[in-house]
């Protein structure tokens, strides 16, 4: 027997630059705000302070380890409202930057993922050390959810899809409206491509460099690339229901994931 449909609520800030009180306190607030039977809470990528990407001095002075006290006030969120919530931070390991994707479950368990593609465009690799790991998986409430930041998603390879391993691709992006017609594209194409749900979770507003990230840009899209996200006249949480059920129809009547071609993924190390 299938699980039921997990509900994923996006939280699209106007992040607060530099100010992890103001964001923290958005955030909390939002919880408050949470659509019944909520199951996963995704927040844009550095929801705490905003893409510092060229400022190595203001991003080691908020930078925080993943026990510091922004994940320990999401966990204290996540365990209140019985929720997961993913995002990313600007987190510090023995000195080194890093652009910190997590998942926080109820109950204390936390997965963590280091942004593996680094923005250049923006400088992002001249302040932060890039991960050298795979995208995580995560199995909860009955679905397998695997995470990237941002402009992992650019690189299909990266995002690929073998046998089914994940059901739901949530990315956590700070993605302008420059370039915005891209992030709809590719957030389609990799359901399409990857017979799964995607959920893009962006930011709003305009940033203290100027960039500016429009309103409304959160979105989900289903495993025939069809956009199921609902949203409220006025609210900043953007929800859609995932069925285990109506995937699994899918890609049982049409099997494209069985004539994938076979490769291994090799992360560059430099």
């Amino acid at each position: 027997m299938l699980s039921r449909n997990l509900r994923v609520a996006i939280v699209e800030s106007d992040i607060c630059w530099a100010d992890k009180e103001q964001n923290l306190a958005r955030v909390a607030e939002a919880m408050r705000r949470l659509p019944d039977d909520t199951d996963v809470v995704v927040l844009p990528e550095m929801f705490s302070t905003g893409f510092i990407a060229d400022d190595a001095d203001l991003a080691q002075q908020l930078a925080e380890r993943g026990t510091g006290d922004t994940i320990q006030r999401l966990k204290a969120m996540a365990n209140e409202r019985s929720v997961a919530i993913a995002g990313s931070f600007l987190a510090r390991t023995a000195g080194q930057l890093y652009n910190r994707a997590f998942f926080i479950e109820p109950h204390d368990d936390e997965t963590f993922y280091d942004k593996c593609h680094l923005f250049g465009f923006a400088g992002e690799d001249k302040v932060y050390n890039r991960g050298f790991h795979e995208a995580p998986i995560v199995r909860f409430r009955g679905m397998n959810i695997k995470l990237i930041t941002c402009y992992d998603l650019r690189f299909p390879v990266f995002c690929r899809n073998v046998d089914n391993a994940y059901d739901v691709l949530l990315v956590v992006a700070n993605w302008p409206m420059a370039r915005i017609n891209a992030w709809r594209t590719l957030l389609a194409a990799r359901a399409i491509e990857n017979e799964c749900y995607v959920c893009g979770a962006n930011r709003c507003g305009t940033d203290a460099s100027g960039v500016n990230y429009g309103d409304g840009t959160s979105l989900v899209f289903d495993f025939k690339g069809k956009c199921i996200v609902r949203r409220a006249e006025g609210s900043c949480i953007a929800a859609a229901d995932l069925s285990p059920e109506a995937l699994v129809r899918f890609r049982q009547k049409f099997p494209a994931w069985r004539d994938a071609d076979d490769f291994k993924l090799s992360i560059k190390q430099s």
